[in-house]
């Protein structure tokens, strides 16, 4: 049995032979791993980013009384109509506001859950934002600010102002950034707010909020919980909305039914709430993964290409080989390291070239504005992805070399030294 060193040798020897052929195949493989680690790096470290600012910046549960599509007549649900035919001609829609019933006592007992890090209950409505000739339609929301910022760090997305002044200012208001841009106002300017009810109040901006995600900044306003209500022309007790904060958040889908069955009100956790936005990331995974699949694969082709030149111009080589000793296992082993070789070489260079494109392009300025703003670039630089991407280049180089090995454990050698 030869030892693997000297397999090693051969198959090194022969890489040497080619060595314009073997540097393009393995520069093949490092461009595709770089590719890999750039775009694959940067999609995902997107939708890392996003996660993390929905989950800082939004309810992992959000509780509401969801409005129904349709409602049964009361006429249908009389008795002594079953058996007739009921005729309403043009019927008038209720004008009702979607209450949570006994909120203080589903709060309570949401804050005895061991599963709930906190409760945060609140009242939001749609609204017109006014100041001076700007108009901006978006929605307000009223709150407890220090449950808020306790569930989702309002103070830590503050550019202006404090959100203190929220419970010391009677008629203090905190705005977006996006929002205080589009009505060209600073802190401490006035602006009105309009529900669609009619009823209007002059509030004072006592802080700015930036949380990077773009519509929430440009729509989105806290108030007092008191003035919301006052806003809306409705009593203390009213709420919309209950928002949760879990401390495993992973279990969101699970209690958000438990929850729903339980009070009988929608329970929607933060994956459902944006399904559309994690739909699109899933497109945008396959397409990159696609890319750099057929990238590799192509570079896997180099590979092909020029272990099947070494192994027509080596017939003679493998002939001596095999008439030594060398058996066909031992023969497949040389090209399959040759092709290892490539893969192992390319897939470090990539490594290296991928980390360098990742840092530079994350440290220049960018500005983008999206689904979320962000100053910089954020690239997943976590080691499984890296493994990854080294490993998926192994293995399509080692297929790549697993045929022209095949060929070359094959050659018979008496025929090959009969032809000389």
């Amino acid at each position: 049995m030869k030892t693997s060193n000297l397999i090693l040798s051969i198959a090194l020897r022969h890489l040497f032979s080619k060595k314009r052929q073997t540097l393009v195949a393995t520069l093949g493989v490092s461009f595709g791993i770089a590719i890999f680690l750039f775009q694959g790096g940067l999609m995902t470290g997107f939708q890392q980013l996003f996660i993390e600012q929905t989950i800082n910046t939004s309810a992992n549960i959000r509780i509401y009384q969801e409005t129904s599509a349709s409602r049964s007549s009361i006429l249908s649900q009389a008795s002594d109509y079953q058996n007739h035919w009921i005729v309403i001609n043009n019927p008038k829609p209720k004008d009702e506001i979607n209450k949570i019933r006994a909120a203080s006592e589903i709060v309570r007992l949401l804050e005895k859950d061991k599963r709930i890090e906190g409760v945060s209950p609140s009242l939001s409505t749609q609204a017109i934002f006014k100041s001076g000739t700007a108009q901006v339609s978006g929605r307000i929301v009223g709150v407890h600010i220090e449950k808020e910022n306790m569930l989702f760090n309002v103070e830590k997305n503050n550019i202006a102002g404090s959100i203190q002044q929220l419970q010391t200012i009677p008629n203090g208001i905190i705005i977006g950034a996006g929002l205080a841009q589009l009505l060209g106002v600073q802190l401490n300017d006035n602006i009105m707010v309009i529900t669609p009810s009619g009823i209007s109040l002059q509030m004072k901006v006592v802080a700015i909020n930036k949380t990077g995600i773009v519509e929430q900044d440009k729509s989105r306003a806290y108030v007092n919980i008191r003035n919301a209500q006052i806003l809306l022309g409705v009593d203390h007790s009213f709420i919309t909305d209950i928002n949760l904060k879990l401390k495993n958040i992973e279990q969101s889908s699970q209690v958000a039914s438990e929850l729903q069955k339980k009070w009988g009100y929608k329970a929607l956790d933060w994956k459902e709430a944006n399904a559309n936005i994690f739909g699109i990331f899933r497109i945008q995974n396959m397409v990159t993964y696609l890319v750099i699949t057929t990238i590799l694969i192509v570079s896997g082709f180099g590979i092909f290409n020029i272990l099947m030149m070494i192994i027509y111009e080596k017939f003679s080589d493998i002939a001596i080989l095999k008439a030594i000793g060398f058996t066909s296992q031992e023969i497949t082993k040389i090209f399959l390291a040759e092709s290892l070789i490539i893969g192992t070489v390319g897939g470090i260079g990539g490594l290296g070239l991928g980390f360098l494109l990742q840092k530079i392009v994350g440290s220049i300025r960018m500005n983008v504005q999206g689904f979320i703003s962000v100053e910089y670039l954020k690239f997943n630089t976590s080691p499984e992805l890296f493994a990854f991407a080294f490993l998926f280049a192994l293995l399509v180089t080692a297929i790549a070399g697993y045929l022209p090995a095949r060929k070359a454990a094959k050659i018979d050698p008496i025929e090959i030294l009969r032809s000389k």
